[in-house]
């Protein structure tokens, strides 16, 4: 039986992994977003990887017709405050039409952009970390796995 300690254990190996592949896409660390609150947590029957409520959109994208209000004010002021965490402007009026313009962007693009275009390198991040960190991920969960089948072979 593999334990919760256990269970951590291979979950933050997937969370270490879906960090790694944020980072490679050059999704920094800098606002501590999405990155930071990756964390695992053992559940009845496995592990379960949370993060940020945003996850999704990250992963899987926000097509154009899907963003309905591109100009409403939680949104604009949302990009007000990730330009300013990343140091972009320099002054209130320029950062807010840098905001407007993303949110134009997103309203014919949709998200992620880069270059005015749609990213689509930077969608799947959870398929992509699976499958550049699989060695890693597997050698953790042999190792987890393997401590029990050597502590059943002791007690035989």
């Amino acid at each position: 039986m593999i334990t919760d300690s256990q269970k951590k254990t291979i979950g933050n190996a997937y969370a270490k992994a879906f960090g790694l592949e944020l980072i490679r896409q050059g999704r920094s660390k800098k606002t501590g977003g999405l990155i930071n609150s990756l964390q695992s947590k053992p559940t009845g029957s496995g592990v379960q990887i949370l993060g940020n409520f945003y996850w999704k959109f990250v992963d899987q994208g926000v097509s154009a017709s899907q963003i309905k209000k591109p100009f409403a004010p939680p949104r604009i002021q949302a990009l007000i405050a990730w330009l300013k965490s990343k140091g972009i402007g320099s002054s209130n009026e320029i950062i807010r039409g840098i905001a407007y313009a993303i949110a134009y962007t997103h309203s014919k693009k949709g998200m992620p952009t880069q270059g005015g275009r749609r990213a689509r390198h930077k969608l799947n991040f959870v398929d992509k970390a699976i499958v550049k960190e699989k060695n890693n991920i597997e050698k953790t969960i042999d190792e987890v796995v393997g401590r029990n089948v050597d502590l059943l072979l002791k007690k035989l």
